[in-house]
């Protein structure tokens, strides 16, 4: 009896197995700035780096200063040495302060996933 019931569980955890990885979506792994980091200097380009191969044309990032304000970005790409990553130029001006990245990405399965974070440009201290 004790067979049997392990070989029903080992079946449905089997069948299981594939549907979870098939509703896997994609999580933000790293960002350049980095998440609640501190840069020197306004960043010329953001890199944002996902669990898998993103889909640019069907994926966004906006940045907001803390006034709510966008700033201005250029075309969101895939980068052409990690397909995983996600790269747009900054073509804005960023003064120092606080700063909101929104970011919505979509895998291979198309389904877009949403997530925010926060850099700060420091300000620049001259003696």
């Amino acid at each position: 009896m004790l067979s049997r019931i392990s070989g029903v569980m080992l079946f449905v955890a089997a069948m299981l197995a594939p549907i979870s990885r098939a509703y896997a979506h994609p999580k933000l792994l790293s960002a350049t700035p980095a998440v609640n980091g501190h840069v020197a200097a306004a960043p010329a380009m953001l890199s944002l780096t996902f669990n898998e191969t993103m889909t640019a044309a069907l994926s966004s990032l906006t940045v907001l200063d803390a006034a709510k304000h966008a700033v201005t970005l250029d075309k969101v790409q895939s980068d052409a040495k990690d397909p995983a990553t996600l790269v747009v130029k900054v073509t804005g001006a960023m003064p120092p302060g606080r700063y909101t990245v929104r970011w919505q990405a979509a895998g291979k399965d198309g389904h877009p996933m949403k997530g925010e974070f926060t850099f700060v440009v420091d300000a620049v201290i001259v003696r």
